[in-house]
């Protein structure tokens, strides 16, 4: 006789097993007008995702895949971040966070921008898609840009780094020394951007990463690149070429680029910027911000 605690697995069993051949059925049907070259059949799921579906499909098994093997389903898949989260639902999984919005956006926004008004660094906020939707002065002046007009031109990070008419770009790659920091951290954020971000290429919402993919070419030379580790990005100085106080030269500083959460979740963040050495504390104290590290 079976026990209520079996026939509750059971019926969590089916769930998932209906859950991923909905899906599964659904990218089938799709690929006709798609230029995938899979075929989304159970046996390719088997071979791609997940050694023991064929198992799970006639009941020889019946233990729940793990959440990690439920991911991997959904990258074969092919899901969006709701069908991922549809996918560890229906096996009793937490599902991945999804980004704020609404009221809850805006409040977090608040107490970001009530933050960086405290904080005696050059600093801006940002969002899970890297839109910059707050700065201070200080960051303007350090990085040349108060003459540039942010509400005409909505920018997020990736146009700051690799839009050569913007003075980020241009100063940060003044020689081999600094070209290969900035190769670096650009590696690391479109690393760290696709870890973030596993439906990338599926969910429409990202679209407009997808042209700025076009835009630069370099995002898609960095695409498959090592990164450096998080702890190696932050506590690697970065470089740029900076007009000195009460000069029209520029001078090279060093900085770090540091984070400032504002709620439990990743994003929405403050990024701020930090002196790490002699030049860059003159520099900063120039502008009237803390030139102590942390």
């Amino acid at each position: 006789m079976k026990s209520s605690h079996q026939d509750s697995r059971s019926v969590e069993w089916q769930r998932v097993l209906h859950k991923i051949e909905q899906l599964r059925i659904q990218r089938q049907q799709q690929t006709a007008s798609s230029q995938t070259t899979k075929r989304f059949t159970q046996q390719e799921l088997n071979d791609e995702a997940y050694r023991s579906y064929k198992n799970l499909l006639v009941g020889r098994s019946k233990r729940l895949p793990e959440r990690q093997i439920l991911l991997n389903i959904a990258d074969y898949l092919e899901c969006t971040s709701e069908e991922r989260n549809d996918l560890l639902l229906s096996a009793g999984y937490v599902p991945l966070p999804q980004p704020m919005a609404g009221r809850q956006l805006e409040r977090a926004l608040d107490r970001a921008r009530l933050l960086m008004h405290h904080l005696p660094y050059p600093a801006m906020i940002v969002t899970d898609m890297l839109d910059i939707v707050g700065f201070n002065d200080a960051y303007r002046e350090l990085f040349d840009l108060s003459d540039f007009s942010f509400a005409a031109d909505a920018l997020n990070m990736i146009d700051l780094h690799f839009n050569a008419e913007l003075p980020i770009r241009v100063h940060s790659t003044f020689d081999e020394e600094s070209q290969a920091r900035w190769e670096s951290h650009a590696i690391y954020g479109i690393q760290a951007f696709k870890k973030q971000h596993p439906a990338l290429f599926v969910d429409p919402k990202y679209d407009r990463f997808h042209r700025m993919m076009d835009q630069y070419e370099e995002i898609q030379a960095f695409w498959n690149k090592k990164a450096l580790t998080t702890k190696d990005d932050l506590e690697t100085a970065k470089y740029f070429l900076v007009q000195q106080p009460a000069s029209t030269k520029r001078r090279p500083i060093r900085y770090n680029q540091l984070h400032l959460a504002v709620t439990d979740q990743a994003y929405p963040r403050i990024e701020f910027f930090v002196p790490a050495d002699e030049a860059a504390r003159h520099v900063f104290a120039a502008m009237g911000c803390a030139v102590d590290c942390l």
